[in-house]
């Protein structure tokens, strides 16, 4: 339970009802019931090609354990079978207090917490007899696993199984943890320099440990994307990498940047630590005691492994290496099509480590050319504005800085830089080369590759990054930095907007990922529907489509991503700079990166518009997942924000509202879905886009009961004012959510970047919380009035290929709530 308030009245709820939870549930058969179709809704929408891929590797790599047969879902048969009788057992059994940790996180007094939890939970004793489960042990008879089906992810994974590591969390043992880790580390920095490099034939490789892989056996596994046509290129690229790697050890060059890299992070987490969320760190706590582990503050973890570090010989590195790597691995392929077969793998498993090794590569020295931009570029004005704690500077070249000082996360800093005007932007003849946007850090450069960025952020143990979403009305370049790497951060992001390499790496990743997220997408039953149904709100105007379509992603071409950015990336910059930051340090540093040079001129600010689609026919989408999943929602119109500010706060709470009823109804007492989805979104970017949805995930069949009960409450909603309960119960949430968000960098960061093309957020922003606490139940009433009942909604429905049952109910759906 999250809490918004660390105060008596939170903690009273929370300890009463984890004693609720562990002692006293009664386990009705009516909620059992019910229930039952809300787990079954769940385990529809989990079984997805890549979920079942994972279920096959485990099933090779596990073989011989209780793991492979008992999924958490659970299976159908089981579930269906679910009753009071069986399920008492098994609460009996496994909700007792020597199977329970209480973790409490937050503003409190541990010593008084303490009293509470011994008078309250002192006298809860064990009720039956614990299940003694035995695990098992991984056979090792299946050296070779494949999995091929529409939406699999075309993936390899080379696997060394062990029984699992059951030591004592010692100091001796967390050393032996850490140099592996070192290990690990130097085996990634050069598959991830093969991989970014052109001609790779894999996509990514990663290489990782699991001492305890669920209780059952530790793994180490190399994790590597490729195309279906070079998985043997891939497999032969990767495991003589691996290979050489044992061979000959770590150079001392990429060691010494594994350790850099590592001690950075544990560094940058510590110096944070103070700013965690309460629930990130019972989370992390929850981890470590599911594992049996000793849980360390992020301070001791610097002051145990620094010295580890400084010790740490090529020997110690070396010798990790060989018992990481000991024996052949275990082949794990999974695919969209094209089977292999196991005679095909094993013969390329034994052939890629049986061939002849190469000689050792050594590692070439990284210089940093980004270092000027130009003349450090003049302050024409700096205004203060003291509601947003928000300070504006603009430069002689036209550059404007925004800068928020937070205290939200320490030693964090959050930097967006707009340019152009994003997808409004974009010809409609272009727009299907929008998804590829965020490939442009992929093409570096003009002086480097992002291999040698990225070497030369871990060389020197820089905490930088960079990113590129295509906005609505901008192109943002983003990156993540703590002080005193600010200046290397703008650099970093001012270099990809100076000096833009459009090197062919991008357009081979996109090449390589198109089919594999276009398979994924299509496979995926709620990814379908969303895709579709977002479309529609935005009239299938593909700029402001979020998801591509098939055909747009097997359209990808050279000349796209220079299309695309080559003339916003002349614009003029806005900067905006949120975090542990002060403004004399973000002006200097964008003095002398994005406001240095000669001026540039300013991107249109213009508001694009579109319109949702008619309410004709439902809209249906075809996914090949599943034959029982499918999708159902109605879409009405209402103003976009600045159209009716206050409809938009009205339609929230209407959301809220509507949301909880329907939890009530279509979960908890008809179990007809796991989670319905109700939504108001009143764009503050696109002018005409704004409309109200509810929507569920269910079989074709309900589709009708949905739509019925939907009535019923949009007719209830129009015809009487909610209770002030129910009103101040839906108002609630929205306000504490608002509320923590306003406590997040990401939020103003996202805020202040639409500032710089609308305005008018800032007034938004400033007064979400009071226009919310404004709406009244009346207002609730004349929104369901106006905007809902009378009006034909849009229908948008995600059914299985060539279910001509889906189809024929989705051709006389009932529409309409008059």
């Amino acid at each position: 339970f999250n809490f918004p308030k660390a105060d008596a009245t939170a903690l009273d709820t929370g300890l009463t009802l984890f004693r609720e939870i562990g002692e006293r549930l009664k386990l009705a058969p009516e909620a059992i019931s019910a229930e039952k179709g809300v787990v079954l809704s769940e385990e529809r929408l989990s079984d997805t090609p890549p979920y079942r891929s994972v279920q096959s590797n485990f099933a090779t790599i596990l073989d011989g354990t209780r793991l492979i047969s008992r999924w958490p879902i659970g299976k159908v048969d089981a579930i269906k079978a679910a009753d009071h009788d069986r399920l008492s057992r098994f609460y009996r059994a496994n909700y007792r207090p020597d199977n329970a940790t209480i973790i409490i996180v937050g503003n409190i007094d541990p010593a008084k917490v303490e009293q509470q939890i011994r008078s309250r939970f002192s006298d809860w004793k064990p009720a039956g007899t614990p299940d003694s489960v035995d695990l098992g042990t991984p056979s090792a008879k299946k050296p070779i696993g494949e999995f091929v089906a529409a939406g699999a992810p075309d993936q390899l994974s080379l696997n060394w199984v062990a029984a699992e590591d059951r030591r004592a969390d010692t100091d001796a043992a967390e050393r032996e943890m850490m140099i592996r880790q070192v290990a690990l580390t130097v085996l990634n920095q050069r598959l991830a320099d093969i991989s970014l490099k052109p001609g790779s034939p894999f996509v990514g490789a990663q290489a990782q440990q699991e001492d305890s892989l669920l209780h059952s056996a530790s793994l180490v596994t190399i994790g590597i994307t490729t195309t279906p046509d070079k998985w043997r290129q891939a497999l032969d690229a990767v495991s003589s990498e691996q290979r050489m790697l044992v061979r000959d050890g770590a150079q001392p060059g990429e060691l010494q940047r594994a350790i850099t890299s590592l001690r950075t992070q544990l560094q940058a987490k510590a110096a944070a630590s103070s700013t965690r969320k309460s629930p990130d760190i019972a989370d992390e706590i929850v981890g470590v005691v599911n594992k049996d582990n000793v849980d360390t503050s992020d301070a001791q973890d610097v002051a145990f492994f620094n010295p580890i570090f400084a010790k740490l010989t090529k020997a110690d590195v070396d010798a990790a290496l060989k018992s990481l790597f000991n024996d052949h691995p275990i082949l794990f392929r999974s695919a969209q099509q094209a089977p292999a077969g196991e005679a095909q793998l094993a013969s390329a498993l034994n052939g890629a480590y049986a061939r002849s090794l190469g000689a050792q590569v050594k590692e070439a020295a990284i210089s940093w050319p980004y270092t000027g931009f130009g003349k450090p570029g003049a302050v024409v004005s700096k205004t203060v504005d003291a509601k947003l704690g928000l300070t504006t500077v603009r430069f002689a070249n036209g550059t404007r800085l925004l800068i928020k000082p937070t205290r939200f996360e320490k030693d964090r800093i959050r930097v967006a830089v707009s340019f152009g005007n994003g997808r409004a932007g974009v010809s409609p003849q272009l727009a299907r080369a929008l998804w590829e946007a965020q490939l442009y850090p992929l093409a570096g450069t003009g002086k480097m590759q992002l291999a040698d960025i990225t070497k030369w952020v871990q060389v020197t143990g820089k905490v930088v990054s960079a990113s590129l979403e295509a906005g609505n009305r901008s192109f943002v370049l983003k990156g993540v930095t703590r002080p005193q790497d600010l200046t290397s951060e703008m650099q970093l992001l001012a270099a990809y907007k100076r000096d833009p390499g459009f090197r062919p790496e991008a357009v081979e990743k996109a090449k390589s990922f198109a089919p594999m997220f276009s398979g994924q997408l299509d496979g995926n039953a709620g990814a379908v529907y969303m895709r579709g149904a977002q479309a529609l709100t935005v009239g299938n105007d593909r700029r402001f489509a979020m998801l591509p379509t098939t055909a747009d992603l097997a359209q990808v071409d050279a000349a796209d991503l220079p299309a695309l950015l080559k003339e916003p990336l002349q614009d003029r910059a806005d900067v905006v700079i949120v975090g542990d930051v002060t403004v004399p340090d973000a002006i200097k540093a964008t003095e002398a990166t994005f406001a240095a040079g000669p001026a540039r001129k300013p991107a249109a600010s213009e508001a694009p518009k579109v319109a949702m689609a008619e309410a004709k026919a439902p809209a249906v989408f075809e996914h090949k997942g599943r034959a029982d999943q499918a999708f159902y929602g109605e879409y009405f119109v209402m103003p976009d924000y600045f159209a009716d500010p206050k409809t938009s706060n009205v339609a929230d709470v209407t959301a809220s509202i509507l949301s909880a009823r329907l939890v009530d109804t279509v979960r908890e007492k008809l179990g007809m879905t796991y989670s319905p989805m109700v939504n108001a979104d009143a764009s503050l970017e696109l002018k005409g886009q704004g409309y109200f949805t509810a929507a569920i995930e269910t079989p074709q069949a309900n589709f009708a009961a949905f739509h019925a009960l939907l009535a019923d409450q949009f007719k209830d909603l129009a015809a009487k004012p909610a209770s002030a309960d129910e009103l101040a119960r839906a108002k609630q949430p929205l306000i504490e959510t608002q509320r923590k968000q306003e406590e997040t960098n990401d939020y103003w960061l996202g805020k202040l970047t639409q500032m710089t093309r609308e305005p008018r957020v800032r007034g938004q922003a400033l007064e979400q919380i009071a226009n919310i606490q404004a709406v009244t139940a009346a207002d609730v009433q004349a929104f369901a009035q106006k905007y809902v009942v009378g009006h034909e909604p849009l229908v948008a429905i995600a059914r299985a290929a060539g279910d001509s049952k889906a189809a024929a109910a989705a051709g006389t759906q009932p529409s309409g709530h008059r």
